[in-house]
């Protein structure tokens, strides 16, 4: 009898240790399946990111050297300078207005491509608005930018103001009723790898040998002007066209160009580099005039030059550099090129050298 009491025992023992069993199988493999998705979703993301890197910074070792420190630190000096020219249907009557030029002292400090910085305006009595900054990997460019005006400029050219047969000269250049606003940021990528951004604008590696690049790249870019024409001199004022007596214009412009740029190591540590990227843009535009508002939309041609002339023994450098960005719109009331130009001159060291 115990015997058969132990039997049935071991056999309730038996069953429920199967079903624990049975139980814990599904719950165990729920848990690997869950690590293996997480996993999975983790080498997914840290592929992304790594393809990213590699698309961003994948660079030809025999043709660039990559920077060997993990920061920089320069002071440097910038200079910029705008220009407006108005001008009715076909160009028979224009002016041109140029605002004070911008005269900065800075310091930055760089971690790799990404740099922040501090300056002061040199014009203590400049309320004007100008911000500018660049990034750029080894393929990859980006410019950002804000600029505001409203100090007034100077009248710099008159055309097609005729007073008695003869050209208009005598007159007040200082003008107080031009206000104007830009924000927009320029993109570019350049697809050879034996190219690098970096040697001729962030100071961040050294190009070894000379090569080019073919580069693509969008813009956006936001203007507003506002223009007040009864501020004008009287003898402007009354030969003025109507087409340029509007009060207001904005446009907003996504355009894309494609061009090309160039290192050249024309001697040891030193590189001089330019690049053109003429750009084809879509301009959706409101214009007001004195008895009418227009929506307005076409297609126009924009230009973005960069040039830098620097010298990287890969710990110190010194160098210069300009970005000057142009733009046109062109409609049948009137038409406008404004030009935005900054320089900059720099000397530094990099620091905290990667291990």
């Amino acid at each position: 009898m115990f015997t058969k009491f132990r039997s049935a025992q071991i056999k309730r023992v038996a069953a429920l240790a199967t079903m624990l069993l049975l139980t814990a199988v599904p719950k165990a493999q729920t848990v690997e399946t869950a690590n293996a998705a997480q996993k999975s979703n983790g080498n997914f993301i840290t592929k992304t990111i790594d393809f990213i890197a590699w698309v961003l910074n994948d660079t030809d070792t025999a043709f660039v050297a990559p920077n060997r420190y993990n920061f920089a630190l320069y002071p440097g000096y910038s200079h910029s300078y705008e220009h407006y020219r108005f001008a009715t249907e076909e160009g028979k009557q224009s002016i041109s207005f140029a605002p004070q030029h911008r005269d900065k002292l800075g310091l930055s400090i760089a971690w790799r491509w990404l740099a922040v910085g501090y300056s002061i305006d040199l014009q203590d009595n400049n309320p004007a608005i100008d911000f500018n900054t660049s990034l750029y990997s080894a393929r990859f460019g980006l410019d950002l930018f804000y600029r505001e005006n409203n100090q007034g400029c100077n009248i710099s050219k008159l055309s097609g103001f005729n007073n008695d047969g003869k050209e208009l000269t005598n007159f007040n250049r200082d003008f107080e009723g031009l206000d104007t606003k830009q924000i927009g940021f320029n993109l570019c990528y350049a697809f050879n790898k034996r190219f690098t951004h970096q040697a001729a604008y962030a100071q961040s590696s050294n190009q070894l040998h000379s090569a080019g690049s073919f580069i693509l790249g969008m813009n956006y870019n936001y203007q507003q002007f506002t223009f007040n024409h009864k501020e004008l001199d009287p003898k402007i004022e009354q030969l003025l066209s109507p087409g340029l007596k509007f009060e207001n214009i904005s446009y907003h412009d996504f355009s894309l160009n494609l061009g090309y740029t160039y290192n050249w190591v024309f001697a040891k540590n030193f590189l001089a580099n330019i690049s053109f990227t003429p750009a084809v843009g879509y301009k959706h535009s409101s214009l007001k005039l004195p008895d009418s508002n227009n929506l307005l939309s076409s297609i126009n041609f924009d230009f973005i030059t960069r040039a830098a002339v620097v010298y990287n023994t890969g710990k110190y450098f010194a160098g210069a550099s300009l970005v000057a960005q142009t733009y046109t719109y062109n409609k049948p009331q009137i038409s406008i090129i404004n030009g935005f130009g900054i320089i900059k001159v720099y000397a530094g060291f990099n620091f905290w050298r990667r291990k």
